[in-house]
């Protein structure tokens, strides 16, 4: 019995050890507004800017080409083209049996191109949505924009807003502290879902007006 008691103790140990070493301690930005960015404790956390673009200026031909040349087909039809250029086995003038080629290659990188460019204006577009974030200096909410968000925070949401980032919702204007979100451009669902804001206690009273 006591054998069996060690061995789920120790399961337990190797279930609960991932999740324990990915908690994360997060500090209210208000206390570090007049301090250096190097002691904040919260700048080792990325940014809130959306990229989700593939390819830059200057990656885009390598890697587009490394790309489609993962494709056998791509592969074999550039082998088939090259081997024209040998006289012994040619069957076709060199430069004919390329072009297909190249076209097929060209057409494709010009549409890659052009859904890359949608991503990246899809991506300004949210990255330059208005929030309103919590400024203790001013001791009000002032708007900035969503890329400009960081880790620790505190965001008034308004109703119907686009919300592209993770956020802790602490108090709502609803008597039951109940916030409705519609999370269709993640999952595809168009119910509502209900969140409820948390409740914390907090040892180190926290003033937002002074």
């Amino acid at each position: 019995m006591t054998r069996w008691v060690r061995t789920i103790k120790q399961s337990e140990e190797l279930f609960l050890r991932p999740f324990e070493s990915k908690t994360r301690i997060v500090h209210a930005n208000i206390l570090y507004d007049h301090t250096k960015g190097g002691d904040n404790p919260n700048r080792h956390y990325a940014n809130n800017k959306i990229k989700t673009t593939k390819y830059t200026l200057l990656s885009f031909l390598p890697k587009n080409l490394f790309e489609q040349f993962h494709r056998f087909a791509n592969v074999y039809f550039v082998f088939i083209a090259l081997l024209n250029f040998v006289p012994v086995v040619n069957a076709f003038q060199p430069e004919l049996a390329l072009a297909p080629v190249v076209f097929i290659l060209s057409v494709t990188a010009i549409k890659d191109l052009w859904e890359d460019y949608r991503r990246h204006r899809s991506d300004k577009e949210i990255n330059h949505l208005d929030c309103l974030v919590y400024c203790r200096s001013e001791k009000l909410y002032v708007e900035k924009y969503w890329k400009e968000v960081r880790v620790g925070d505190f965001i008034r949401l308004r109703c119907n807003e686009i919300l592209p980032a993770d956020v802790l919702l602490l108090s709502s204007s609803d008597p039951d502290r109940l916030c409705h979100i519609e999370t269709a451009t993640l999952d595809g669902e168009t119910n509502l879902k209900s969140q409820i804001a948390h409740l914390f206690i907090i040892c180190r009273t926290v003033s937002l007006t002074h």
